[in-house]
């Protein structure tokens, strides 16, 4: 089974990431040091890239988070007035049935 690399989070993770991934392409440096100097500045880009992305999806998937809870709690707004005419339609009394529409009215009219 291989191992799954999450994604790094904090500066010290990249900074392992990047050690670890120069200690494994040491070898090619010693052989080819002016390539494996690029090598490195291509690595720290491509990290630096990479790590822009990972902000990017972080930023989007709160934003994503924050819509989600928005629309379960207009959900279960939605749920409450539905079973206040439900409520409404099955009184038998009159009176009941006016407290109920009433509720749910107050909670249509009410803003969030």
């Amino acid at each position: 089974m291989s191992k799954r690399m999450g994604f790094a989070k904090k500066k010290e993770d990249i900074e392992k990431v990047v050690e670890e991934v120069e200690r494994a392409h040491g070898h090619e440096e010693g052989h080819h040091h002016h390539e494996g100097h690029h090598h490195h500045h291509d690595v720290g880009d491509a990290i630096v890239a990479l790590q822009t992305l990972i902000d990017a999806l972080n930023t989007r998937t709160l934003g994503l988070e924050y819509k989600v809870a928005s629309q379960g709690r207009e959900i279960a707004r939605i749920y409450k007035i539905l079973s206040l005419i439900v409520e409404a339609m099955a009184a038998k009394e009159e009176e009941a049935k006016r407290k109920a529409i009433l509720e749910a009215l107050k909670e249509l009219e009410e803003e969030r």
